[in-house]
């Protein structure tokens, strides 16, 4: 089941999910947080990256988004995070969508990673990809996101103590 309106609010404010001000009817709103990071392989060569292994740091590239915003090029893919820190109490379980009119640029904020798991504190990281052919450009605390919360069928489920548990940012791969 959908949390929706007053219900959705009372959920927000009882279990502090997002701060009160994210609450919009059907959904939180998300917004873009500060900080991004880049995937780059450092040299022009055909360069392989082994699912289930580790990518060596030097792939990675952590910028700061300026008051200016944060610039997608055309085909290309970044991580960021939500500005709010998320809290999906036991017994619900959060759903991330790209905002419509941010879709409709046709930029996505998950790569069909958009569930969030009961149990789950922390930043929710956004993997950005911009699939036109233009420049986006997006402002720092731009809402960008919808969390859908949905009630669980029960509450006897492990609760989330995974890799990625209180992100304070965008969070890299990280292998098994």
């Amino acid at each position: 089941m959908l949390i929706v309106g007053d219900n959705l609010k009372y959920l927000i404010k009882q279990y502090d999910v997002v701060s009160e001000d994210s609450f919009d009817n059907t959904s939180v709103s998300l917004r873009l947080g500060k900080t991004i990071i880049r995937m780059e392989p450092p040299t022009s060569e055909k360069t392989f990256i082994y699912y289930g292994e580790d990518i060596p740091e030097e792939f990675f590239k952590e910028e700061e988004i300026t008051q200016g915003g944060l610039i997608i090029p055309p085909k290309s893919c970044i991580l960021a995070s939500s500005y709010e820190k998320v809290n999906i109490p036991n017994g619900y379980f959060g759903l991330l969508q790209t905002k419509g009119s941010l879709a409709r640029l046709f930029v996505s904020l998950t790569c069909t990673d958009g569930q969030i798991e009961p149990g789950y504190s922390g930043n929710i990281t956004f993997e950005i990809c911009n699939h036109s052919n233009f420049y986006i450009k997006i402002k720092p605390k731009q809402f960008v996101g919808q969390l859908f919360l949905f009630k669980t069928s029960t509450k006897q489920v492990e609760l989330y103590a995974g890799k990625y548990q209180n992100a304070t940012g965008p969070t890299k791969h990280k292998s098994e």
